[in-house]
């Protein structure tokens, strides 16, 4: 039961959004609450960017489940992911730890290893970071990245008439183990600014069906999904869990019309798939099914708060 007053009542969209009128930005910061993350000026032809991310035990993960290097994997993919999904380059990590004083040092070690192979992979160096005391396991990494000012792309840019298409499969990321496990699509975003003008995208982190939502409400329109040609993984054993399951960390991205023919079936081995259109100016997220009825996308998946 969630009571007025709490912060479980908001959800995180109204939280964020409760949080973020009280910030005051400055000339050089071109994009700050609302993206995959914050965009700095740096000169006219580069910008910084700038995300975080918290992973927190018994919310994120359990030991049991998983063993210490995935976590750390996933703490720094996670954020790395934030940074394909604005066009950037991910260069700089700092790491914050939150530690009961139980914890055995051999969880650190794997934390770290985990987090230094994915840094190794992706060119991320890790500068710095903190610990504290904390009554579970914590770990918050911020980082920088660096994206060319023609290469930037935000939440905000689809328009009336674009495709919407999706990287990879969804669904069944914590019975298949890929929500750990996952390889940010870095390379995939680089080749898409590069060939294709993308004007939206968003890394599938909460669910297809919310970040579409998040999609929908920043650029102001509504998004046409076709239930059919949404690509399921084979853990996804329903339409729900493609659209309701977290934690696919694919891309989501529209293109316009023009450009649709230039898009590839797939970039190495991942497959690209167009799943809809943007069909109206106005925040919303409509299901065509198969026999051609719509109805408004109500997402149902995780929550964070």
């Amino acid at each position: 039961m969630r009571r007025r007053g709490q912060v479980s009542s908001l959800g995180e969209v109204q939280l964020i959004q409760r949080i973020s009128r009280r910030l005051r930005g400055n000339p050089s910061v071109l994009v700050g609450v609302g993206d995959d993350a914050a965009v700095l000026r740096e000169t006219s032809k580069t910008h910084w960017l700038f995300a975080s991310d918290m992973l927190v035990e018994k919310v994120h993960f359990r030991r049991d489940d998983l063993a210490p290097q995935w976590i750390g994997w996933k703490a720094l993919a996670c954020n790395i992911s934030d940074i394909a999904a604005m066009g950037g380059v991910p260069r700089y990590a700092v790491i914050a730890l939150g530690l009961t004083p139980a914890t055995p040092v051999r969880v650190i070690d794997g934390l770290y290893a985990g987090l230094e192979r994915c840094a190794r992979r992706f060119g991320v160096a890790v500068v710095g970071g903190d610990t504290v005391r904390a009554p579970c396991l914590i770990i918050d990494v911020a980082i920088l990245g660096t994206v060319q000012a023609v290469h930037l792309v935000l939440r905000s840019g689809a328009h009336v008439g674009d495709s919407i298409f999706v990287t990879g499969r969804l669904g069944g990321s914590l019975a298949s183990g890929r929500h750990a496990t996952f390889t940010p699509r870095l390379r995939e975003a680089q080749w898409l600014v590069r060939h294709l003008p993308v004007q939206a995208m968003i890394d599938l982190s909460d669910g297809l069906a919310a970040d579409l939502w998040q999609l929908a409400r920043a650029s102001q329109v509504t998004l046409q999904v076709c239930a059919e040609a949404i690509p399921r993984s084979r853990f996804a054993t329903t339409l729900h869990q493609a659209l309701m399951d977290g934690e696919d960390f694919e891309l989501l991205f529209t293109v316009p019309s023009r450009a649709v023919r230039r898009v590839p079936k797939t970039i190495g081995r991942v497959p690209i798939t167009e799943i809809g259109r943007v069909i109206r100016r106005g925040a919303s997220v409509e299901l065509k099914e198969n026999d051609g009825q719509r109805e408004v996308l109500i997402p149902a998946g995780f929550r964070h708060l």
